[in-house]
């Protein structure tokens, strides 16, 4: 009888540390799952098909296509407008830039309503030009909310540098 009471014991607690595993396993899964759903916003947006935008595929030339074109005149157009030197042509340029950033990002197709949000889902380490984009988006949208904001000359210079460094570095531009 006393055998079959110690192995009736021992069954008993091999069922509880079983249990105890089911449960740790079954967390260790939960937090798997929610891991995954937690960093899933993090992950490259970049698409095969728009390898020649991501600049990390900057590596060699390729063709231009007619994107490239409209972007690129796009571009001829703003700092023409930028150069007339006054003012008021320097604030639509940095406005019209802001655009031209926007919209180089939807095409490569980077999620978000705004342009904010694009630029808030792309890898700081995969551009250097990220924080003189932000410094730049930062200054327009001063130009456009503030009342009775005046940008100095040498402020819109550099923020006109700080489009074109990163249309240049996601090959929107050359």
């Amino acid at each position: 009888m006393p055998q079959t009471s110690l192995a009736s014991t021992l069954w008993e607690v091999y069922d509880i540390i079983a249990g105890i595993f089911i449960i740790f396993d079954i967390a260790l899964i939960i937090g798997l799952v929610y891991s995954l759903v937690k960093s899933w916003k993090f992950r490259p947006r970049f698409h095969a098909s728009d390898a020649h935008d991501h600049p990390a595929a900057a590596k060699g030339p390729h063709k231009p296509t007619m994107h490239d074109v409209v972007m690129r005149e796009r571009w001829k157009t703003i700092l023409g407008k930028f150069n007339s030197g006054t003012p008021e042509a320097a604030r639509l340029a940095i406005i019209e830039a802001d655009a031209l950033v926007d919209t180089a990002l939807k095409n490569m197709r980077i999620e978000g309503e705004h342009l904010a949000d694009r630029l808030s889902n792309l890898e700081d380490e995969d551009l250097k030009s990220m924080p003189k984009i932000w410094r730049a988006h930062r200054v327009r949208n001063d130009l456009v909310h503030t009342p009775g904001f005046a940008i100095a000359p040498h402020d819109a210079d550099r923020t006109m540098q700080d489009y074109e460094a990163f249309l240049r570095e996601i090959n929107a531009i050359e």
